[in-house]
């Protein structure tokens, strides 16, 4: 067998189509980005109060309705703090590298939840990792069963989020689940891909 699952990366890999800088370009397992984009408008998280936001970096474009989104579930009693943003082409190429070497270079397995250098969407500075204080703001699946998920879940299109990695579409994303991982594609296109049942 030629070992070809959902997680595996096409022979044939294409640069993105659009620009790194729109919101909807297509990141995936089959198009990735030149390793020379970084995104023109990075600012601290912080800007947005979200909690451990001084550590990361987003896109500025996203930070009103960031800010409007911790606000709203701060009022609601839920806590939302930020675990990941911004990873430049070379970080990634690092974080995938210690998944290899944590797993002795079992590439099947990491390819399930890590990304390769290029095909990372947040080298687009639009995702964030969650994480909250009732799970000590660590990052993994124990968030998926926290109060601040289930809000997100609920309410993130509002502000523009939407989950990148959903339950059962491992087959479509080419990743595991990942109840953590959210990207800004801003009110108007996350509004329209809960209407239609369509993911990213």
């Amino acid at each position: 067998s030629t070992g070809t699952g959902w997680w595996t990366y096409p022979q044939d890999i294409k640069e993105t189509t659009r620009n790194g800088n729109d919101l909807l370009v297509l990141v995936n397992k089959e198009y990735k980005l030149p390793s020379t984009y970084a995104p023109s408008d990075l600012v601290k998280a912080s800007n947005s109060g979200i909690r451990r936001g001084d550590s990361y970096y987003l896109r500025n474009i996203l930070i009103p309705d960031l800010t409007a989104m911790i606000t709203d579930s701060k009022a609601q009693g839920v806590d939302l703090s930020i675990v990941s943003g911004y990873r430049s082409y070379a970080t990634q190429q690092s974080t995938y590298q210690y998944w290899l070497d944590k797993n002795n270079g079992n590439v099947a397995y990491v390819d399930t939840f890590s990304a390769r250098a290029g095909h990372s969407q947040h080298q687009l500075g639009t995702v964030i990792d969650f994480s909250s204080n009732e799970i000590n703001d660590s990052l993994g699946d124990s968030f998926g069963n926290t109060k601040a998920s289930k809000w997100l879940v609920e309410n993130s299109y509002k502000y523009g989020f939407v989950i990148s990695y959903p339950l059962g579409y491992e087959s479509t994303t080419g990743y595991k689940y990942e109840s953590w991982h959210y990207r800004y594609i801003g009110k108007g296109n996350a509004q329209e891909m809960v209407n239609s049942g369509n993911i990213l």
